[in-house]
């Protein structure tokens, strides 16, 4: 998406002449994305966003902060040491919340707009074993010169 700033400069080169490739190569855009722009703004004439058509949407700031409480709760009412609430229940409690049902990839996005982030559980190695590791580990921390290990 073009900056503001980036869109007065595009119609100040272009009313000087510079051509939309010109203009592209100055901006490090593409050529089509200046193109675009100039059609948009000939025909109405504003540098700004315009509002979109279409079907506003029912997530609003307060409903997304009022289900990302209920699916901590559902989380922490789940297991304390850690998540196991699937995609198909989050999906159960925004249709109470809301009364829309949405795909689970949709589900997923909101998800990911509210902040969480989706962890697929991972099977272990037949030939793990945490003996070895543990011993790895120390041996690794004994020859170690300097911390490896911080929290920020």
């Amino acid at each position: 998406m073009i900056s503001i700033k980036e869109r007065k400069l595009i119609i100040q080169w272009n009313e000087n002449g510079k051509t939309q490739e010109g203009i592209s190569e100055l901006l490090g855009c593409h050529q089509s994305s200046v193109s675009r722009f100039l059609r948009k703004y000939q025909q109405n004439r504003t540098i700004e966003n315009l509002p979109r058509s279409g079907r506003p949407t029912k997530l609003t700031k307060k409903t997304l902060s009022k289900l990302k409480k209920k699916i901590l709760n559902k989380i922490q009412d789940a297991n304390n040491e850690f998540c196991s609430v699937n995609t198909k229940q989050i999906s159960k409690i925004i249709h109470q919340e809301i009364g829309e049902l949405y795909s689970l990839r949709h589900v997923e996005r909101i998800m990911h707009k509210i902040g969480f982030s989706l962890i697929t559980p991972r099977s272990q190695h037949l030939r793990h074993d945490q003996k070895k590791v543990d011993k790895f580990r120390d041996e690794f921390k004994k020859n170690s010169n300097r911390n490896m290990w911080i929290m920020n």
